[in-house]
């Protein structure tokens, strides 16, 4: 008769270490949230156990939550600090490859406008032979800074001429100018730039106001 009773229970057993197994492998897909779980579980599942006895006489049920051993627990916390460890490391590699990607930018740019700066060393060099003839030398070099400014991505902003733009412009001064249209610009003191990732720099002009009557 004992046999006859046991037989119905195994069935009931194999699904409950199916379902163990099943949780066991979940958690340890989610290792960095379950080990302060799976502890509280593993505190509670020894008490339990220390209170009830005779668990293997009655059976386990699928609906009860199974106890995860010492050694599961273990296994989640060292995936977890390994995951913690990856993490940093990918960390500091990220920040190394941006660190290399800002100073190799810096050197390109160094490294374009170091032509400007041999130049104008020259024509500071025979300025004391010709000093007239350092005028046009700084004017070749003026432009070409900006073509280096133009390589770079860099456009020049306001001409003589062009209407004021708020957007780009900051008047320094309103200026009468009975020949200029009224919110003209007038003068430029200060060229602004802008690029295709927006304004670099309003540029600071002169505007023309109408003679007073």
């Amino acid at each position: 008769m004992n046999q006859e009773r046991s037989e119905p229970r195994r069935p009931t057993e194999e699904r409950a270490q199916e379902e163990a197994r099943r949780v066991v492998e979940e958690a340890a897909d989610e290792a960095a949230e379950a080990v302060p779980e799976a502890r509280a579980a593993e505190a509670a599942d020894r008490g339990g156990g220390a209170g009830g006895g005779g668990g293997e006489g009655r059976g386990v049920g699928p609906s009860e939550a199974p106890a995860l051993p010492e050694l599961d627990v273990e296994e989640l916390r060292d995936r977890w600090q390994r995951a913690v460890a990856e993490t940093e490391n990918l960390r500091k590699r990220h920040e190394r490859q941006l660190e290399d990607a800002r100073g190799a930018e810096r050197d390109r740019v160094t490294a374009a406008w170091l032509p400007v700066v041999d130049h104008l060393e020259l024509a500071l060099q025979h300025s004391a032979a010709d000093p007239r003839a350092i005028v046009p030398g700084v004017e070749a070099v003026c432009q070409q800074a900006f073509a280096v400014l133009a390589q770079l991505g860099y456009r020049r902003i306001a001409e003589v001429g062009e209407p004021f733009d708020p957007r780009l412009h900051e008047a320094a001064q309103v200026r009468e100018d009975p020949a200029a249209p009224q919110g003209g610009i007038v003068q430029v003191l200060r060229s602004g730039y802008d690029s295709d990732r927006g304004l670099l720099r309003p540029a600071v002009v002169s505007v023309a106001a109408r003679p007073e009557a």
